[in-house]
């Protein structure tokens, strides 16, 4: 609460000391800079799909942007540890330059290709699949949470991180089949010692940020490498009596946990997306949604151009949970 009142003290404080200082300003005598002709390319490589990626058109931010302008007819050469692969050829019907190769753990991928007077370039390396060893589960509940019947379930996620190097991953978790499975409750991070590592590397930028995400977050190897570690993150699933929802009636409850090892260039890009996410609870991303504190850049790897080209490889598991810790209580 204390916290609430100070980020809302701030928040007030600055929007009275910069509501005078409003004035139109004509932004077309910026258009014609050296961002209208960049071009952008977008592309994630994992050893499980073909490569593809994504070339489009930069645009000016105040202009009406309805859809990508997706760019035709480029050659873009590809290369794998130094020895030509082709060229990707354009689907009309995706919009997307597309490979037949797969590439492999540890290949050196790079894209080459030229727009306007500029060469473009990238390249990235596909890291090791990390395996997940084991999935445990705990339950407690039902307690009294956001309602009367609610519960919180632990899951504890092992693996070994490979040692003599910095390695990069993504977790996340959700419902293996939204169809039939109970559906994903309120994820929590914040237990996590690789996830308060992130949090800390962030508030040295953005004051507030708490780990958090619906989507999964990314985290290094930073106090754990070379060691076999186990990932702890929580699930409360709510069941609120005289609401029609039921727990009770579920036999299954099947939990996709997916361990991502990226590229350093991955991590990097995600982690400016968090730095960006205006969302956030974080003093941060509040005042970017006033309009008073500018973004952090996003990062790219698009020498010549903008975007980003980076490499994943994934090991997943589906786990039972009601097979494990029993059906919901009556």
């Amino acid at each position: 609460m204390k916290s609430f009142i100070f980020r809302t003290l701030i928040y007030s404080c600055i929007v009275l000391m910069a509501a005078g200082c409003y004035q139109d300003i004509d932004l077309n005598k910026y258009k014609g800079q050296n961002g209208e002709h960049l071009l952008s390319i977008n592309s994630i490589v994992n050893p499980d799909s073909t490569i593809a990626a994504a070339a489009t058109k930069t645009y000016f931010f105040s202009d009406i942007h309805n859809e990508r302008d997706y760019v035709e007819g480029l050659d873009i050469r590809l290369i794998i540890n130094g020895s030509e692969r082709g060229t990707l050829e354009f689907d009309p019907k995706s919009k997307l330059y597309r490979s037949d190769v797969k590439p492999d753990v540890k290949d050196v991928v790079e894209l080459h290709t030229a727009y306007g007077d500029s060469s473009i370039s990238c390249s990235d390396i596909v890291p090791e699949t990390v395996r997940i060893e084991s999935v445990k589960v705990s339950r407690k509940g039902p307690m009294s949470i956001y309602s009367d019947r609610d519960y919180i379930f632990t899951y504890y996620i092992t693996f070994t991180d490979p040692t003599g190097k910095d390695n990069y991953y993504f977790l996340h978790f959700d419902a293996a089949d939204w169809h039939t499975d109970l559906r994903i409750g309120e994820r929590d991070y914040t237990y996590e010692y690789v996830f308060q590592q992130l949090a800390n590397h962030i508030n040295a930028n953005i004051p507030g940020w708490q780990p958090y995400s619906p989507y999964g977050l990314p985290f290094t190897d930073y106090g754990i490498d070379g060691k076999t570690h186990t990932l702890t993150v929580r699930e409360t699933v709510q069941g609120a009596s005289g609401t029609g929802f039921d727990l009770t009636k579920y036999s299954k409850m099947n939990r996709r946990f997916e361990l991502f090892s990226i590229s350093k260039d991955y991590y990097r890009y995600l982690v400016s997306v968090l730095y960006n996410n205006t969302d956030s609870d974080g003093l941060h991303g509040g005042m970017i949604d006033l309009g008073i504190s500018e973004p952090v850049k996003y990062f790219s790897n698009i020498k010549g151009g903008i975007g980003i080209f980076a490499a994943y490889s994934l090991d997943e598991t589906i786990v039972d949970v009601i097979s494990i810790v029993g059906r919901f209580p009556k």
